[in-house]
């Protein structure tokens, strides 16, 4: 049994979590008991089978991707390629490449060369499905992209909803030079990496109620690097600049003690790209709907309207966008930030006993653990992440290369 030191220490927390449930589910509460709008899409886009053209060109040389798929009903999501396609990428001066079936269904590249990826020029995409019907996008163009000058951090606070005390953290930062009347809207995709650190202990699984095993090596990941997407919408138009030096910020990162985002070594990746007006807007509304995924308080997802129709029956509905744009990327890295507590949580994830029969598994596969913490050992079941971290989504035991 561990000491009521240790139990009193693991309180503090719990009490925290249970008076944010609480705020939580008094503000439910209160809005079901308020008038809500039912949400009715168009029934049209709850249909199965639509046609799903997604083809975001770049000016990146190498590899790159067209997906065709059909629709799913919102309530049974799921990706249904379309096979078999013919796919063309048309320049306006009637040079071509073709886009050719991948070994991922749906999937349908190309390798693109500087020669005819020429900036300032407008491109098509024609797609041809097997039962005969074809479909054109409208033209687009690869837009200038200023180039990224610099990229760094700064040490912030932040205070958040429900909290009393500001959060430190960190906010990266980009420089870049706006020097180009061709650069009207400008987007941004953020990837984040960090290194992961579960605790150290002798691990277990229960297969049934006769077969254990001991987790050792790879089967017990105490340290990955989990790799994320942030779902934020980053755009700006540019018409309302000056031109010269401009700083551009991103979301901040609180310095979270179970999280460990910027406990170890944290990297930030910067995609930049340059897009016209349809593709700024289009952006904007896909942003806005990643953005606040699956919670009461989400907005209407919006019905977008596609730049790629059937060349005879204009009547069909076509799903998807077609979009070109210049794009530069750059890297930053934080690591034993200056201010921040860097010390881990050392009650994180580790076995606590609950009583009589907790050392029992009372479902399979069940995760144990023994670890030994303020002079007691503890032997209890765990979550199968605690044992290993690549259970996390978005987590690999595989240091990276520009690790």
């Amino acid at each position: 049994m561990p000491n009521r030191s240790v139990l009193n220490t693991l309180s503090s927390p719990f009490q925290k979590y249970m008076r944010q449930i609480a705020l939580i589910c008094m503000m439910a509460m209160a809005l079901l008991n308020s008038c809500i709008e039912r949400y009715h899409p168009d029934d049209l886009y709850l249909k199965d089978g639509l046609l799903v053209i997604s083809a975001h060109i770049t000016d990146e040389i190498g590899s790159q991707h067209i997906e065709i798929s059909r629709s799913s009903h919102p309530e049974l999501p799921s990706f249904n390629p379309e096979l078999g396609c013919a796919v063309l990428f048309l320049r306006e001066d009637g040079e071509s490449r073709e886009f050719v079936a991948s070994e991922q269904p749906g999937y349908y590249t190309a390798d693109l060369d500087s020669s005819f990826l020429r900036s300032g020029l407008s491109f098509q995409v024609q797609v041809q499905t097997q039962d005969g019907n074809e479909y054109h996008s409208d033209y687009d163009r690869i837009w200038p992209v200023p180039a990224i000058d610099s990229i760094y951090y700064k040490v912030e606070d932040m205070i958040f909803t429900g909290d009393d005390k500001p959060i430190p953290g960190i906010r990266f930062y980009i420089d870049f030079t706006h020097d180009n009347e061709g650069y009207e809207y400008l987007r941004w995709e953020l990837t984040e990496t960090y290194e992961f650190h579960n605790p150290k202990m002798e691990a277990w699984v229960y297969y049934n109620r006769w077969t254990r095993r001991s987790l050792e090596g790879e089967d017990n990941s105490r340290i990955c690097y989990i790799t994320n997407v942030i779902p934020t919408s980053q755009s700006i138009s540019t018409r309302d600049l000056s031109y010269g030096p401009f700083s551009k910020s991103f979301d901040f990162v609180p310095n979270d003690w179970n999280e460990q985002k910027l406990l170890f070594k944290y990297s930030l990746l910067v995609r930049q790209y340059s897009i016209g007006q349809e593709g700024f807007h289009y952006w904007n509304e896909i942003g806005a709907s990643r953005q606040g995924q699956g919670t009461m308080f989400d907005k209407q997802p919006a019905l977008l309207q596609s730049n790629i129709k059937n060349i005879v029956d204009e009547d069909e509905k076509v799903l998807g966008f077609f979009t070109m744009s210049g794009v530069q990327e750059i890297r930053g890295f934080a690591e034993e930030i200056p201010g921040l507590d860097n010390t881990p949580n050392p009650y994180y994830c580790l076995p606590v006993d609950q009583g009589p029969g907790s050392g029992s598994p009372t479902y399979y596969p069940s995760y144990f653990a023994r670890a030994t913490y303020d002079g007691a050992t503890v032997y209890a079941k765990v979550n199968h992440h605690c044992v290993d971290c690549r259970e996390y989504k978005g987590s690999s035991a595989i240091k990276p290369d520009y690790w």
